[in-house]
Parts: C-alpha cells; structure tokens; sequence
C-alpha cells in the first residue's frame, strides 16, 4: 500500500533539510580553524629559528643563565644545544620557552651547500608543546645576487589545552636586504612556496603563497606582509593577509568575500 504523505508533513520535511543545509554552510563561511593553525605553525617556527640564529650568532640571547647554549665543533655536522630548563623561562622576545632546541649544521650560513636541521627535545613554546622538524639548505646565489634558501618544515603542535595540529611546508626563501651588513637585525627575507597540514578538528588543508611573504627579522611578528590562501578539505578557500609592511600581530582573514581581523595565535 502506497504511504500518502499530508502537505504540512512535506512542507516541515523541507523546512528541517534547509535549515540543516544552512547551518552547515554557515559553518563552512565561518570556521577559522585551519587558517590559525596555518598561522600558528609559521609564526612559531619563524620565532624558534630567530631564537636559533641569534644563539649561533651570540646576540646576547643569555639572560639570568638561560638559555644555555653549548657548541660542539669536534663532530660533523656541527650541533647546538639551546636549553631552556625545565621552568618556563621568559625570552627577551617575550615568549615563555621551557626544553631543549637541537641544531646541526654542515658548514657556515652562508656558504652554498649547507645545510642546517633544527629538532627538539620537550620543547615548550608559550607552553605550546612544538615537535618535527626544519631543514635549511642554502642553494647559493640567484642572478639577482641574493642568496637563495630551501626551508622544508615538518611539524606538530599540542596546545595548552591538548588539541593538536599537524602542519608541512616546503618553501624558498631569498636573502633580499642585509646580505652585506654584520648585524642580523636588518635582514629581510622573501618566501614562496606551499604547504598542507591536518587542523585541530582532523580537517586536512592545503596551503599556497599567492604574494611572497616578507619576513623583517627585527619585527617581533617575522611576517609584515604577503598572501597565503588556505584550502580545508571540502570548504571554501580562506585567504591570510599578513598585512601592508607593519610590525603587527593582526591578520586579516577573508572567506567567501567575509572579511575579519584577528590576532597571530602565539
């Protein structure tokens, strides 16, 4: 026997499949997830590798005894040990860092050929738990007369409150102002490349720099401007401003033509 279905019936049957598809539009417009933990792993990656440069580089990063940093040169490659302690130490950058930052190196920065790997040992950054790693590998001059990096990047980061991003990049990066100058703090660097990662709800993203980053090295925030465009699986694109050249923390993010601005999560 065929079922007869009453039209206020059919009506409130569409009615709940509009709302549920609204809702789940709205939710693809406005999470944000895949885009902070984009940001969060650059910026947290950039600030260990200041903090690694100015180590090998003996800017005065000591301070009350931390970090300690001890220089092996008997071995090949070269390896360095930035130690925090195990108490959150307060950094003249203004972030906590408790661990152990490991380094090695096969020959001097900016020698064409060498290559350079930082990992880590229980290392805390404002008591974000950072693990992986990054490589560095200096492909010697451009025709343009800048040096010329490969920065591969394979990292996880656990948050205070256990949640865990996954995040790879695979970039260049070219030495554009500060090459000819002994201090580090008026370098200034230009990225290209792409990257993937898997957010702190299991959604997997890809990312693509669509306007080459600057990096100012005496900008507490590293990046001052460029684009990143962002691609959850199966939502719509996000794109990342970091700016027009300031020294902020603000990034403006845009989604399906909706525009906010938020704070770099640190």
């Amino acid at each position: 026997m065929k079922k007869q279905f009453s039209y206020p019936f059919i009506f409130m049957l569409l009615m709940s499949i509009t709302f549920l598809s609204c809702k789940k539009d709205n939710e693809v417009d406005t999470d944000i997830t895949s885009v902070e933990d984009q940001s969060h792993g650059e910026m947290t990656f950039d600030l260990v590798y200041s903090e690694v440069n100015e180590a090998a580089e003996d800017l005065g990063l000591k301070k009350g005894g931390f970090p300690l940093v001890s220089v092996d040169s008997s071995v090949s490659p070269i390896t360095m040990t930035i130690d925090y302690g195990t108490s959150n130490y307060l950094c003249k950058d203004g972030n906590l860092r408790r661990g152990v930052i490991l380094v090695k190196w096969t020959g001097a920065y900016r020698k064409p050929g060498t290559k350079i790997l930082i990992t880590f040992d229980k290392f805390y950054q404002n008591n974000n738990l950072v693990e992986g790693e990054k490589s560095i590998l200096n492909n010697g001059y451009t025709t343009k007369g800048q040096f010329s990096f490969t920065i591969e990047v394979s990292g996880k980061i656990t948050t205070p409150s256990v949640e865990t991003f996954t995040w790879k990049s695979n970039r260049t990066r070219y030495w554009v102002d500060g090459l000819n100058t002994a201090t580090r703090l008026d370098d200034v660097y230009e990225i290209t490349g792409s990257g993937s990662g898997v957010n702190r709800k299991g959604v997997s993203f890809t990312s693509e720099i669509t306007k080459s980053l600057r990096v100012v090295v005496s900008c507490t925030y590293k990046l001052v401007s460029g684009i990143i465009e962002v691609k959850p699986e199966n939502r719509l694109l996000r794109t990342i401003d970091f700016g027009t050249g300031l020294c902020d923390e603000l990034i403006t993010i845009t989604v399906n033509g909706k525009t906010r601005t938020i704070p770099r999560r640190k």
